[in-house]
């Protein structure tokens, strides 16, 4: 066989395990860069509606049917858990985190700065999520860690499943061993890993209560209406001065999305269907983030052996 032969030959080889590897089924479960991803399958689910046609927001309604869309999502991965404070920290203590303004929010319920100038986790050996963030630092955290924003069609997918729930386990009413909410406190969040009998139908944890999670949309009330049924992959909401007197009267955004409630939030405040707004460079301590994956990038990692896959 001639060296061009060869090299044809070889370059087949390679192209044959490439389409085989890109084929080959998706894990269910993968860990990378210490962070446990839950695939979300392909298919449609229910979206909540924006604004009813005077005005109200569905998110104060009771979510069932009427005001969902049917949209269809590709595939992706979500973080099994909150974003966790010993992630934080670490992203803090790189030189991409050194610039972070983290360190004047001396009410963070999950990191402060050390007298040696490093962050530490508040308590590192309870898996506290993180909080007190601003968008753009979950952005920019969510980035240097290798991942990315969710957008609220793939948060709400991911919370509910295909149907109509009110909450990620079902419609019924919640108690302390659903969720964590109803707290009257100023910092008090639980493990991520904590309330296995409130799970998504995808195994998710803590979709509602414990922390607020920011996704990667803006509140933009036409992009709300414009939303029908057998939209396709939406993405994620521009910016808009469109913002609900119900916010803040008098400032008009734009404004972040957070999904999912916090511990002091009621019954209705962690429902699928409850949104927060923010603005982006604004921090509070009850503000967290999830982090989310393209099957691309998973892909990528599984063919150079950097990520673990947990369960097949």
């Amino acid at each position: 066989m001639t060296t061009w032969s060869k090299w044809i030959a070889g370059a087949a080889m390679a192209m044959t395990v490439a389409i085989a590897r890109a084929a080959a089924p998706l894990p269910q479960e993968v860990t990378i860069n210490n962070v446990e991803f839950i695939l979300i399958p392909e298919g449609w689910f229910y979206k909540t509606g924006g604004i009813t046609p005077d005005g109200v927001e569905w998110s104060f309604l009771d979510n069932y049917g009427g005001g969902d869309v049917k949209v269809w999502l590709d595939s992706y991965y979500i973080a099994k858990y909150e974003a966790r404070a010993r992630d934080l920290v670490r992203y803090l203590n790189s030189d991409e985190g050194k610039s972070e303004a983290y360190s004047g929010h001396n009410v963070s319920c999950s990191a402060q700065r050390g007298a040696d100038g490093k962050y530490v986790e508040l308590r590192p050996d309870e898996k506290l999520p993180a909080t007190h963030m601003t968008w753009y630092l979950a952005d920019r955290w969510s980035r240097w860690m290798g991942f990315r924003l969710l957008t609220e069609a793939e948060w709400e997918k991911a919370a509910r499943g295909p149907d109509h729930r009110m909450y990620p386990w079902g419609d019924d009413f919640p108690d302390e061993t659903y969720a964590g909410y109803n707290m009257e406190s100023a910092c008090f969040t639980w493990p991520v890993d904590s309330f296995r009998k409130g799970l998504s139908p995808y195994g998710v944890y803590n979709m509602s209560g414990n922390v607020r999670e920011f996704v990667a949309d803006w509140y933009n009330a036409d992009d709300d209406r414009n939303l029908k049924d057998g939209a396709r992959n939406p993405l994620p909401a521009k910016g808009s001065i469109n913002a609900p007197d119900v916010v803040d009267p008098g400032n008009d955004g734009p404004w972040k999305l957070l999904k999912g409630g916090r511990w002091g939030a009621q019954d209705d405040g962690i429902r699928v269907a409850s949104r927060v707004y923010f603005l982006p460079d604004d921090a509070f301590r009850c503000n967290g983030v999830r982090f989310g994956l393209d099957t691309a990038t998973v892909r990528e990692h599984l063919a150079k052996g950097t990520a673990v896959i947990t369960r097949q």
